[in-house]
């Protein structure tokens, strides 16, 4: 009877650590889909963006892992990944670069909930990625400084007016989307399927004394400061930059709008494509684009939305802006076939 009694309080204490692991283990599921971190790359997550984000999404119960880089660095560095993803989500690049992704294979097809709000000549037919807001590259100047009808009128008068020479900001490297429209805006002016890289020799000529007449920031500086403090003359920025910095440094600024337009692209959202996704991968996406959280975004940042339940919420500035530029007919797939060429051939014989 004693051994049958022993064997009983054995026997039971097993099925009850069995039962406390699986418990345990129950507790460790739920607990990992509570607090799980959702990775998210992102070239448009400086400048306070990214807090912002972490902030505004901690509150819908979302733990984040920010990665910034330029347009150019996220996407090489996903591509990288491919085989074994690191990144849940990303977020910034242009439709360009996400519909490379897409060729690859590396997206997940999802239609986000609000999806439906956005004009349906923008969205990807596959529903690997989403639109999220407009952006818009031009040259600007300290209009506090530089009248109007005193201005630039292009890209050319940078290097062809004598009176700009050096006086004007160029890339320093090709990393990131807006750096690559100031290339590509103004290449595709001089497009020859019997030139190099499907360029005429003049298009090269140009771009060649673009960057040479042109001048570099120093370290720390920003484009639009060394407008401010007089260390140059002309710039580059992005739509909506301008409004944010404006505030900040206390200039206004002025845009030039050439008689062919500014190069025009959308910020796109999409998920990779993992063997095992987390479960609140899609519900971040269906936030963070949501007219909720892009209201929010467009307000503290300037950015135009594409959600039209959201479009109330651009600064004022930034719709002004809109109206002042004229979107450039640009054959984007054109672009995103030679991109990678020009690129390489701007660093290796440019930029060198």
């Amino acid at each position: 009877m004693k051994k049958f009694f022993k064997l009983f309080i054995i026997t039971s204490l097993f099925f009850s650590v069995l039962a406390g692991c699986a418990a345990g283990k129950k507790g460790q599921a739920a607990s990992g889909s509570k607090n799980e971190k959702i990775v998210v790359y992102s070239n448009s997550i400086s400048n306070g963006r990214g807090d912002f984000l972490k902030e505004e999404a901690a509150k819908k119960g979302f733990k984040l892992e920010l990665v910034d880089l330029g347009g150019n660095d996220i996407y090489n560095r996903l591509v990288a990944e491919k085989d074994s993803p690191v990144a849940d989500v990303a977020f910034g690049m242009n439709q360009m670069s996400f519909s490379s992704l897409k060729d690859k294979g590396m997206l997940e097809k999802y239609a986000p909930k609000w999806l439906d709000k956005v004009n349906k000549n923008i969205v990807d037919k596959d529903n690997n990625f989403s639109p999220l807001s407009e952006q818009r590259v031009f040259m600007i100047y300290n209009a506090d400084k530089i009248k109007k009808d005193q201005a630039a009128k292009d890209w050319q008068d940078m290097y062809s007016d004598t009176k700009n020479k050096g006086k004007y900001i160029v890339p320093a490297n090709l990393g990131g989307a807006t750096t690559n429209a100031v290339v590509y805006s103004q290449l595709m002016n001089h497009v020859d399927k019997k030139g190099k890289l499907d360029i005429s020799d003049a298009g090269w000529k140009d771009l060649d004394q673009y960057f040479k007449n042109g001048k570099n920031l120093t370290e720390g500086q920003t484009e639009v400061a060394a407008l401010a403090n007089g260390d140059a003359s002309y710039a580059y920025t992005f739509l909506s930059n301008v409004p944010v910095v404006e505030k900040k440094l206390k200039v206004k600024l002025g845009v030039v709008n050439p008689s062919y337009g500014v190069p025009q692209t959308i910020e796109q959202v999409g998920i990779l494509k993992k063997k095992s996704m987390k479960s609140q991968t899609k519900k971040f996406v269906d936030w963070f684009g949501s007219a909720e959280l892009q209201g929010k975004w467009a307000k503290k940042f300037g950015t135009a939305p594409v959600n039209k339940d959201a479009e109330s919420s651009i600064d004022p500035r930034v719709k002004e802006i809109m109206k002042e530029t004229t979107p450039q007919k640009i054959d984007y797939n054109f672009v995103n076939k030679h991109l990678a060429k020009w690129i390489e051939n701007i660093e290796l014989n440019i930029l060198k």
